[in-house]
Order: C-alpha cells, then sequence, then structure tokens
C-alpha cells in the first residue's frame, strides 16, 4: 500500500467517494468499476448516503478547496494592500479619520476602498463595459460587449451561481445605470427600482429591478447610444446621448421621446444630470421651480452646461485636448473644499473671479450646482466652476453673463498614464474616484488640491489586469425627511452610508470593494 498523509478513516471516505464520484461514469463499464472498487478496497455500493457518504461527496469537498483557496488569494491581497499603505502613511489602523479612513469601522462617511474582496469572472466573449450597484439590495448589474446584461446576489453564498444571464441586446452594451428612485412601470401599485441599459444596438432598454424582467424598448436615436441617466426627482424621466450628437429625454410610462436637443459638433459620450436644491435635502433651502440641468461631453473636446426643459446651452467649458470620456457634477457639499482652494491661491486668479462667483450666493440659494469634474483621453482630470445662468423671473435660465459663458477651469488632477474612463463621486463629497486604462482606479482628495503642498491622489487600487472600464459607487438613498441643519443631514448620510464600490474592464472580471 502506497504511503499517505491522510488518517485511515480519512483514506477510507476518499476511497469511498472516488468509487461514489465513478460510479455513475463507469455504469456501462462494470468491470473498469469492478476493479477500481477492488484496488480501493471499497464496493460500490458504498457510495450511498447509509454509509456514511453524502451525495457528490467528492465534489463538494473540491469546490469547498476551490472557495478556500480563493479566500486565502484574497486575504493575502488585502493584507499587502494594508502594507502598502502603512508604508506610504496613507492610513492609520489606530482608527484616525484621514484621508485613508477609518478602519475601526466608525467613521463610514469617509470610508475609502482599499482591498478587492469579490472577483465575479465573465466568459471570454464578456468584456464588461459598465457596472451598477443597485441603489438599495447587495445587487451588482453589469453590461457586456456581447450584449449580454449580467446580475449577481452578493449575499449568495456562491457568487458565481448567483449569476443571472440575460441576452439584452443585439449588440455589445455600452452603460447600465439603476433609477434614483423607485418607479411604477406596471402600474400595479408595485414600486420598484428599474435599470436601463443602452447599447450599439441603436436602442435603450428598461428592466424590472427585482427579476430584471425586460418591460420596455426605447427607440429613436440615429447611432450608438452612449449613456443614460435617470432624473433625480422623477424615474420615470430617463436622459441619453449618443453619436447621433443628441440629447433625448424619455418618458418611461409611454415610452415616448419627449424632448431633444442637439448642442455638441461630435459624438456625445456621457451626461450627468442635478436637480437645483436637491442635493442635501435641507428644509432651509429654499426649493426653485427651475427644473433640471444636465452636463454632457463629447468627442469634440467640450463640456456643455445645458437646461432640461429647452436643451438651452447654459456654459461651454473647453481645455481638453482629446475626447472627453466623463463628466460629473460635485454634490454641494464638494463646496467648501474647492473654496477654500481658490481663495487661498487668488494669485492665480482674477478678483472678478472671487468677487462675482466664488461668493456669489446666488449657487447656494437658487442652484444646485457650482463646480463639476470631467476625464478623457488626455489622460487629465479637470476642476471647472460653472458660471451662473442669467435668472428672470417666470423665464426659464439663460446662458451665463460671466466670462463669455465659460466656465473656469481651476485644477487638473494629474496621475493617470492614458485614458480615464470613468469617475465616480463619493457620497462625503470629499473624494473623487476615476478609472483608467492604466489598470488602475485613483482616489483624489479635495482637501489637498495641487498648490497646497499634499498629494491629491491619495490612493491607487488594482485589481484588474486590463483597461478599468467602469466604476461605481453604492449610492445612498434619497431621505424620506427634510433637515434642518448640514449637520442633520451629515449625520443621515454617514448612518446610510453604503461602503461598497464595483469595477469592471477587459480582463472580463467584475470586481467588489467592500
Amino acid at each position: 500500500m502506497f504511503g499517505s498523509i491522510l488518517t485511515s478513516r480519512q483514506t477510507s471516505e476518499l476511497h469511498k467517494a472516488i468509487v461514489q464520484y465513478l460510479e455513475p461514469l463507469l455504469e456501462n463499464d462494470r468491470s473498469a468499476l469492478d476493479t477500481v472498487s477492488r484496488v480501493l478496497d471499497v464496493s460500490p455500493a458504498s457510495g450511498a448516503a447509509d454509509d456514511g457518504i453524502i451525495p457528490r461527496y467528492l465534489e463538494k469537498k473540491w469546490s469547498t478547496v476551490l472557495r478556500l483557496q480563493k479566500k486565502i488569494l484574497d486575504l493575502e491581497n488585502e493584507v499587502n494592500s494594508y502594507k502598502v499603505l502603512i508604508e506610504a502613511g496613507a492610513g492609520n489602523l489606530s482608527g484616525s479619520s484621514g484621508a485613508g479612513g477609518d478602519f475601526s469601522g466608525k467613521n463610514r462617511l469617509n470610508w475609502l476602498p482599499s482591498a478587492s474582496t469579490i472577483q465575479l469572472p465573465t466568459l471570454s466573449t464578456q468584456t464588461v463595459n459598465s457596472v451598477a450597484v443597485h441603489p438599495l439590495l447587495p445587487v451588482v448589474a453589469a453590461g457586456c460587449s456581447d450584449g449580454s446584461l449580467l446580475a449577481w446576489n452578493l449575499a449568495a453564498e456562491d457568487h458565481v451561481g448567483g449569476q443571472k444571464q440575460i441576452a439584452a441586446h443585439t449588440r455589445g452594451i455600452n452603460r447600465v445605470r439603476w433609477s434614483v428612485l423607485p418607479i411604477d412601470l406596471t402600474r400595479v401599485n408595485s414600486e420598484q427600482y428599474v435599470l436601463a441599459s443602452c447599447s450599439l444596438d441603436l436602442t435603450i432598454k428598461i428592466w424590472e429591478g427585482d427579476t430584471l424582467k425586460h418591460v420596455r424598448t426605447l427607440t429613436g436615436h440615429d447611432h450608438t447610444v452612449s449613456g443614460v441617466a435617470f432624473s433625480p426627482e422623477d424615474s420615470k424621466i430617463l436622459y441619453s446621448v449618443s453619436r447621433d450628437k443628441s440629447v433625448k429625454i424619455w418618458d418611461l410610462y409611454t415610452g415616448y421621446c419627449i424632448r431633444s436637443f442637439v448642442g455638441h459638433s461630435d459624438w456625445v459620450r456621457d451626461l450627468d444630470v442635478v436637480l437645483v436644491n436637491n442635493s442635501l435635502g435641507l428644509e432651509t433651502m429654499r426649493r426653485s421651480t427651475l427644473g433640471e440641468f444636465v452636463l454632457t461631453c463629447s468627442n469634440d473636446q467640450s463640456v456643455r452646461l445645458s437646461h432640461a426643459l429647452l436643451g438651452v446651452g447654459l456654459a461651454l467649458l473647453l481645455g481638453h485636448t482629446h475626447v472627453v470620456e466623463a463628466v460629473r457634477f460635485l454634490p454641494m457639499r464638494s463646496n467648501k473644499y474647492v473654496d477654500k482652494y481658490i481663495l487661498e491661491n487668488m494669485d492665480r486668479y482674477t478678483s472678478y473671479l472671487l468677487d462675482a462667483i466664488v461668493n456669489n450666493t446666488l449657487y447656494a440659494d437658487s442652484l444646485g450646482f457650482k463646480y463639476c469634474v470631467s476625464a478623457g483621453r488626455d489622460n487629465v482630470m479637470k476642476l471647472w466652476l460653472l458660471p451662473p445662468p442669467v435668472l428672470t423671473p417666470n423665464r426659464a435660465p439663460l446662458p451665463s453673463s460671466h466670462n463669455s459663458s465659460q466656465g473656469w477651469h481651476i485644477a487638473d488632477l494629474l496621475g493617470h498614464q492614458s485614458w480615464i474612463r470613468a469617475i465616480e463621486v463619493h457620497p462625503n463629497g470629499r473624494y473623487l474616484l476615476t478609472a483608467s486604462d492604466d489598470k488602475t482606479i485613483r482616489v483624489w482628495d479635495l482637501k489637498s488640491l495641487p498648490g497646497l503642498g499634499k498629494q491629491t491622489c491619495v490612493r491607487v487600487l488594482q485589481a484588474h489586469d486590463g483597461f478599468v472600464n467602469s466604476i461605481n459607487l453604492a449610492s445612498i438613498p434619497q431621505p424620506k425627511k427634510k433637515f434642518l441643519t448640514a449637520e442633520d443631514a451629515e449625520k443621515w448620510l454617514e448612518s446610510n452610508m453604503r461602503c461598497l464600490l464595483a469595477s469592471a474592464g477587459t480582463d472580463n472580471t467584475v470586481s467588489i470593494w467592500s
């Protein structure tokens, strides 16, 4: 008998499990099964449950080994990541709330991802172009280059087994987005979040959030649909941008395009939507009737601020030297960091900027935006101050009278070595996250903007072996009440902070950072 590191009982169980596994495979070759059984000193009947071996014992043991190996690799990666943070001085394991956040878990508002905890593989044909975390549930959706829509339940024990796959589009999916608020599309008093996917096949499709059942297809674009965004106030309103240069607004109840306008001279890549005075939920902020504003970016190397109701262009941001891939409004919580930077570096700007713009109460009193960021194929993320539009009673906003309706370039955030594909804004308004073709995700701190002697990029995350196409931070659910003070709003934000980031790339994986 050969030597073994197993005990006699373990050896007996292993032999029984081998015979149990081979028995259905050798059903038509009993002589081979008898030979194996004789060599292992096990009768074929010993594979039965009454002999103490559970069904499919060998397969279950093998899958357990694989899960343990993966867990060991994840823990090793996490330990290495913490070592890097300690050596770089970016984190404080004693529980301070600096740029690295609070590792004791008490300061959730400053949480930052540090290590990928779950890797979700896709097929070789399923390069993931976009990923989105459900607003409420532990569900991650992904749109792939082969037109398939994937979804994982992160609460499932076996994440791969918990995957749902749908043949959603006939060509690649460019973007997936969850609605900001639940909606009852079926009109049966059953509100739920919905998912929108847009594709190279010129369509947008809407999916029920709980089941991912297809409920509507939107047609009307004449070329590739690049991006979608839900209204922050009314989830039946969806915005989309396309290679046909247009921005379209859809009514999801009817499926009709209710408005369309063209503002760029080339392919429109991405968009963001903001509702005035809706970013903090404060009772002290007077609710405006101005409606929503749309920020778009394009292959024409510009960023455009438009009023959603009429499509009127209000401001133009020029400065990128290549295609602009991503754009985002900064929440009003970010203003204190950027305002401080401008005030401490006024020698770089004109006094007119200080008097007319930075201290302009119009932003706080009537508008829900002040700053924005954009990034693209010039490897740079740019920070902009948006000029306030001209507001006239009982009329729609008009183009800004400041700086010839052009935005002010405030700073460049440098560090990526290749195209920047996506931008995410941290719920606390202090941090920005960017994904790039250099295979990294970078975290930027607005509190240490250039010129203050501090490093703006406070963390570099690596988990992908290919271009990082998409990132998405788990959103904060909309509060059901109004807050009296900004401090109350911040406490609510911290208590509802979901410490979860999803990323995806050309290495055919979705990474979960939590």
